[in-house]
């Protein structure tokens, strides 16, 4: 369990991660140097805070297996998505990605604080546990990154039809859409075997599977399947390719919920 120590180090990178977030859109409005540093220094001591409370919670536990418990789970999820916010700020074409991705991180990070405290329901075998997590979450990263370029996608293109500028902060569509489709690829392939440990494990347990859990994972899987198909088929090349991995998103979410909240057998 995390210490109170512990927690309020998670706070301190909580509150400077959503700092960062307020400095990256104030650059709405005034986009000098100062800002864009500013946001930039406050994601940096974020992710430091981020990972020495995963040092300071592993000494504390005398292990370093980063699926071990949600607290650590989603705090390693949330660093995955910072360290990608520190990589897209230094790349101009992509810097606004992180309006979308930071709130993902003061979200995972607020979850790890408010759900931490409990551990995983461990219903496979310990080999399979880590392979099936380390699949699942590092999917989710990788469909975070393609939601995030999804929605900027769409922010970008309705300014588009609307016949106003798209603005230097908004990416060029085509690359988001290169972006939304690598981070899908990437996705789906972790989400693929994702699935196939946690139903193996679960059938060579004998423990019946949640269905809602199933179902969601199943419909996630379905939509990105849909999304690769998308440069063979032009209907769903552009927009309804973002709206899709929007959409996925929302549902590999509900999916991870439905997998720690819902009955284990």
């Amino acid at each position: 369990m995390p210490t109170n120590g512990q927690i309020t180090l998670l706070i301190v990178a909580i509150v400077l991660f959503a700092i960062a977030e307020g400095m990256s859109l104030a650059r709405l409005w005034k986009n000098t140097d100062g800002v864009r540093i500013a946001s930039k220094a406050c994601s940096y001591w974020g992710l430091l805070a981020a990972l020495g409370v995963l040092i300071w919670h592993g000494t504390t536990r005398g292990r370093w297996v980063p699926i071990g418990d949600n607290f650590d789970a989603l705090i390693w999820l949330g660093v995955l998505l910072a360290l990608f916010v520190i990589y897209v700020k230094r790349t101009p074409a992509l810097a606004s990605l992180d309006w979308f991705i930071l709130p993902l991180v003061v979200l995972l990070l607020s979850g790890a604080a408010v759900f931490g405290r409990t551990e995983y329901q461990r219903y496979v075998n310990q080999t399979w546990m880590n392979i099936h997590l380390l699949s699942c979450f590092a999917g989710a990263a990788g469909f975070a990154v393609a939601a995030a370029s999804g929605a900027m996608y769409v922010l970008a293109s309705a300014r588009l039809r609307r016949k106003e500028a798209a603005g230097s902060y908004l990416a060029p569509l085509e690359r988001l859409e290169h972006l939304t489709m690598t981070a899908v690829t990437l996705g789906f392939a972790l989400l693929t075997i994702g699935i196939i440990t946690g139903l193996v494990g679960l059938f060579g347990q004998g423990i019946p599977t949640q269905p809602a859990k199933v179902i969601l994972a199943g419909s996630v899987w379905v939509v990105y399947a849909v999304v690769l198909h998308a440069p063979i088929n032009p209907v769903f090349r552009g927009r309804r390719v973002a709206v899709l991995s929007v959409v996925g998103f929302v549902l590999m979410v509900g999916a991870l919920v439905a997998a720690q909240f819902g009955p284990g057998k």
